[in-house]
């Protein structure tokens, strides 16, 4: 369900928005400092990989996870997307114990670079984070 709200707010932009986009499912779980976090990517790719590990120390036995998802040489369809064109996004979801607490998004132009993205999306989720 909050999937499909997380969907359904970025059908909502329309794609036209180039600041970060940024939803709390479960305040009383962000107030608190996670002590620990897993590493996911999607998808893999090394080099983004090596930026993510610098980030932060991830514990792969971690039930806390930060899930960053990115995607590159897409098309938006949108009809709010007359004089800008973006390409790409990047997204990082916070998960603890497996149900999602807080999403970062931002759509991005073709020049944008990923992993710098990566690195201002989770310099931006420490802002609302205590990690």
């Amino acid at each position: 369900m909050k999937y499909m709200l997380i969907v359904l707010s970025l059908l909502l932009t329309g794609c036209f928005k180039s600041e970060y986009f940024e939803q709390i499912y479960d305040k009383d779980a962000i107030d608190k400092p996670l002590s620990c976090l897993k590493l996911k990517l999607t998808p893999y790719n090394d080099g983004v990989y090596d930026t993510a590990k610098t980030l932060y120390k991830f514990d792969n036995n971690c039930d806390n996870v930060l899930q960053i998802r990115y995607k590159t040489n897409i098309a938006c369809n949108s009809r709010f997307n007359t004089h800008k064109q973006f390409h790409s996004f990047v997204e990082l979801n916070i998960l603890k114990h497996n149900k999602l607490i807080y999403t970062i998004y931002k759509d991005l132009k073709n020049s944008d670079d990923i992993k710098q993205e990566i690195k201002k999306g989770y310099k931006q989720l420490c802002k609302t984070i205590q990690i």
